[in-house]
């Protein structure tokens, strides 16, 4: 799984939601390294994440604990369970 952190430079929010987003992967017990990405200047100057190519555009999902570590724990399901081949 690729969890990316995307942040403008310059923006002294971002540390945190790194922070965070560290520590539910670290409680949550996941390898998974966070990478940082730097915006393209004409883009938002909000953190967002994005996981496996795709930007979880809920606003909240950065501010809260909760929401955070349940949609951690919802991708990291969803690419380590395989169906039953029947």
């Amino acid at each position: 799984m690729r969890v990316e952190l995307i942040y403008k430079p310059g923006c002294s929010s971002y540390s945190s939601v790194r922070d965070t987003l560290e520590m539910v992967i670290a409680e949550e017990r996941l390898p998974i390294p966070v990478e940082l990405v730097e915006a393209c200047s004409q883009e938002n100057a909000t953190p967002r994440i994005r996981i496996n190519g795709s930007e979880e555009h809920d606003s909240g999902i950065t501010n809260t604990l909760e929401a955070l570590t349940d949609l951690l724990s919802r991708k990291w399901k969803e690419i380590t369970e395989c169906p039953l081949a029947i």
